[in-house]
């Protein structure tokens, strides 16, 4: 009797899990929003410091619009978005006139929430440097990323979009020894 009763309790647990997975899976995968009212995006500066950046403070920053042609899709697409340079500069990172010397042999690597990284020297993030534009998007042709948001990084620089992070989770400043 006292194994009917092990087997019993076992597949009513079994049970209860199996009605749970869905739920469970849902809340472990990444959730595609319309909105980023909720949206986070975490930043780790050289000295191991971390700015969590809200929605507010997203939005608290100057806007900024990019014109890009999306190799992969064969369109032109606009983003909107907030230049990385001043997400960066909440991290302290050396831009302007301070990037130089040993400073230019750092570099920022941005995440997704895949996991897929890429790198930029700092360099190439610094409008005072370069020409090129890299964002954080939140807007795609004025409407929120819902597909690859709701964070997704641009650059206007590179001619296939093999270093745009969609689904945006973290950024990283580093140098090299």
């Amino acid at each position: 009797m006292k194994q009917f009763g092990l087997l019993l309790s076992l597949s009513l647990l079994a049970f209860a899990c199996a009605l749970s997975a869905p739920t469970a899976v849902a809340q472990a995968t990444p959730v595609q929003t319309t909105s980023t009212a909720a949206a986070r995006l975490e930043l780790i500066g050289a000295g191991g410091q971390q700015v969590n950046i809200s929605s507010a403070d997203f939005h608290a920053l100057p806007p900024k619009t990019v014109q890009v042609h999306n190799e992969h899709t064969g369109a032109d697409e606009t983003y909107q978005g907030v230049e990385l340079s001043l997400l960066l500069a909440r991290i302290d990172a050396p831009l302007g006139q301070k990037l130089r010397g040993k400073a230019l042999a750092m570099y920022v690597v941005a995440e997704g929430t895949d996991k897929y990284r890429v790198v930029y020297s700092l360099a190439e993030v610094d409008p005072a440097f370069h020409n090129g534009t890299v964002i954080v998007a939140d807007r795609e042709a004025g409407q929120p990323i819902t597909k690859d948001g709701p964070f997704k990084l641009v650059n206007t620089d590179d001619k296939r979009p093999a270093r745009w992070v969609r689904n945006l989770a973290s950024i990283r400043l580093s140098s090299s020894p």
